[in-house]
């Protein structure tokens, strides 16, 4: 019950939210459009004719350009819009309508294309404008203005190439000439004028001000203007205390952005929570869900935006603080969305091809997609940066040098990481496979970003860096097509050679006769006289890959020639030391004559074989040995007859493939 009721919540929440968004939409329709008015392109918005507006009970209203191809064509501009502004707010006073709204905003948005805002940052050039505006009218408005035949025109400043500004008189406003960017050529209200306007005014602010609406001050008015959708009624009822400025915006504006942003907020926290609510099956609908939150803040940022900024009309510095922190919400869930969406992606990609969760593949994929999210978050936040207005090059040239600081600090871990894409790439080991490096031997349980697992034979777990493990001789016995069995057997020298003979024969027969050993690698040779048995030395390869089973391989083996060595009726040697008490006969002394004679006929006859044999015997003795021996099965067979070795100890060149492990003598892959 308590979870349906929970559900049930959810349900209500999301339905809420979908409410509000709507209400919020239609609330903000009509100033939406104002918006996309506003926000068109500043600096060329005007350079053509807009098409005429009407509106029902407004009359005929035509917008007409603006022109700033000399100091005379911009003041003049700006003197006509201030008296279509005034007669547009006269009529607004009487009747709020949405057209009335967007013609005075289109008013606004001539007024400051005629000043130069190259130096502000973007995000707040309409309200820096806007205020610039203000202060302009409020100076013009109260000070004697020079008639516009005095003002330099076109013809005046072709005589003079030097000339490039004009400052109206008894001001320190100045029209000047742009002499680069997208308006090269064009004079404007310099960029200075943000600054020294507000400080002029305020030194005149006592004088009266020449203005057919009866205010006492542009800059104490414009901030009182609000949208349509607020009536007029309710201004005329608000006490005198919330009309005062705060922020250059009248505190009862302040009030109610907080309370619609602190409602939007609250509503984005349970939207969120309603969301994430549940437990995702998988990371790929995890990710998914988390991307509706950015979403929803983009959504809400879009519709609050216009309701406030056009409909209570905020401005001056309460509008800046505003416009910066909508800027900085919108790119940080823009951010935030494009980092889950990307991770989104990557995850299905792991979730199709179906990689097991800790295996190296899905790291690396994983590794992929963070690297191309972190890449479009610096874009999308470099944006966001050139936005607001603050350096961009300054700071990529400060992130620069502090990347190379946490470069050289995270070495370790970028050698760890390059170390993995190499096993990845190279692939000598995988997860599962058995193998050697150094003295540890054990099998691969995770290769990670930074180090890669395995639990060796005592089940302890070894933790190598990837960097290390790249660098090392890599034995992988899971790769091996067949498995290396190779033992030594001593004899007791008590053994007769022919006795010698039929323990290695029937060593031969048992293990061709094994169906679990590769007939053509059976190798059993008489091999060394050791310090106390004879020595047989067995090599042969199991046809394995199986570690366990190769074990029991091996044992079966080792049973069968010990049943062979009891059936010969010798044994196994093992070190030991033998006393024999007896009389001592000496050295045969017919024998030692014998050889001694023909040792001094050798030297009398000049044949005396050392340092080496004479050249003529060595031809003289050459094939002279019975070889195979007496009685053996090869004897008399054609040399093309007898099988080749397998195995030879050296070959002609041969080419091998490069993806090609290099394979060892016990039949492993390893790589170096």
């Amino acid at each position: 019950m308590l979870d349906l009721a929970i559900r049930h919540a959810s349900t209500r929440s999301l339905v809420i939210f979908f409410l509000v968004v709507t209400a919020l939409y239609a609330l903000s329709a009509r100033a939406q459009v104002l918006a996309e008015d506003i926000s068109s392109n500043e600096t060329s918005g005007f350079d053509e004719t807009p098409e005429e507006t009407s509106e029902q009970g407004s009359g005929d209203f035509q917008f007409r350009p603006i022109r700033t191809d000399s100091p005379r064509q911009t003041f003049r501009s700006f003197l006509r819009l201030r008296d279509d502004l005034e007669l547009n707010l006269q009529d607004y006073r009487n009747n709020k309508t949405y057209a009335l709204r967007a013609q005075t905003g289109v008013i606004g948005e001539q007024l400051i294309a005629l000043i130069d805002l190259s130096l502000v940052p973007r995000a707040s050039r309409i309200e820096v404008g806007i205020e610039t505006v203000t202060y302009l009218l409020d100076i013009l408005g109260r000070i004697e203005l020079p008639e516009i035949d005095e003002v330099p025109d076109e013809e005046a400043l072709a005589g003079d190439a030097a000339a490039s500004q004009w400052r109206i008189p008894r001001t320190p406003i100045r029209i000047v000439r742009i002499s680069e960017g997208p308006r090269e050529g064009e004079f404007l209200f310099s960029a200075s004028t943000v600054r020294v306007a507000p400080r002029f005014y305020r030194g005149i602010e006592g004088m009266p001000l020449r203005t057919s609406l009866g205010i006492k001050s542009w800059s104490r008015t414009i901030p009182q203007v609000t949208g349509p959708m607020i009536p007029a009624g309710l201004l005329k009822a608000m006490p005198n205390g919330l009309k005062r400025v705060w922020l250059d915006t009248p505190r009862w504006k302040v009030l109610a952005v907080l309370v619609v942003t602190l409602l939007a907020a609250l509503l984005l926290i349970l939207v969120h929570w309603a969301i994430n609510r549940g437990e995702a099956k998988s990371r790929f609908g995890f990710l998914s869900r988390r991307a509706l939150t950015p979403i929803a803040i983009l959504v809400v940022n879009r519709l609050l935006h216009p309701l406030i900024q056009y409909e209570i009309n905020v401005s001056g510095r309460f509008s800046a603080i505003f416009n910066t922190t909508t800027t900085v919400v919108a790119y940080a869930a823009a951010t935030w969305l494009f980092w889950l969406v990307v991770l989104a992606i990557f995850e299905r990609i792991i979730a199709h091809r179906e990689f097991p969760p800790e295996s190296f593949n899905t790291q690396l994929w994983r590794i992929g997609g963070r690297t191309i999210g972190i890449l479009g978050s610096i874009i999308i936040l470099g944006a966001g940066v050139q936005e607001l207005g603050l350096p961009l090059y300054s700071v990529v040239a400060g992130l620069g040098i502090g990347g190379l600081a946490v470069a050289l600090a995270v070495r370790p871990t970028l050698e760890n990481l390059i170390g993995g894409i190499i096993l990845y790439l190279d692939q000598p080991i995988r997860v599962g496979d058995l193998c050697t490096f150094g003295d540890k031997t054990g099998t691969v349980e995770k290769i990670g970003v930074r180090s890669t697992r395995l639990r060796a034979i005592d089940r302890t777990l070894i933790t190598v860096p990837n960097s290390a493990l790249a660098d090392m001789q890599l034995i992988n016995w899971t790769r091996c097509d067949r498995m290396l069995i190779n033992t030594t057997i001593g004899l007791r020298y008590e053994t007769d050679t022919d006795q010698l003979r039929y323990v290695m024969a029937k060593f031969r027969e048992m293990l061709h006769a094994h169906p679990k050993v590769h007939r053509d690698t059976v190798r059993i040779r008489f091999a060394a006289y050791g310090a106390s048995s004879l020595d047989v030395d067995v090599r042969v390869y199991a046809l394995t890959r199986e570690r366990d089973e190769f074990f029991a391989i091996r044992e079966d083996i080792f049973l069968r020639m010990k049943d062979i060595v009891e059936q010969s009726g010798t044994g196994f040697a093992f070190p030991s030391q033998t006393l024999y008490m007896g009389r001592d006969d000496g050295l045969d002394a017919a024998r030692t004559e014998n050889a001694l004679e023909e040792v001094q006929s050798w030297r009398k006859s000049g044949k005396l074989p050392f340092p080496r044999l004479a050249s003529d015997q060595i031809d003289q003795l050459e094939g002279t040995l019975d070889y195979p021996p007496r009685g053996s099965v090869e004897i008399g067979l054609p040399e093309q007859n007898i099988p080749e070795m397998p195995e030879p100890l050296s070959a002609g060149p041969k080419t091998e493939s490069k993806d090609q492990p290099k394979r060892s003598s016990d039949g492993t892959a390893k790589t170096t």
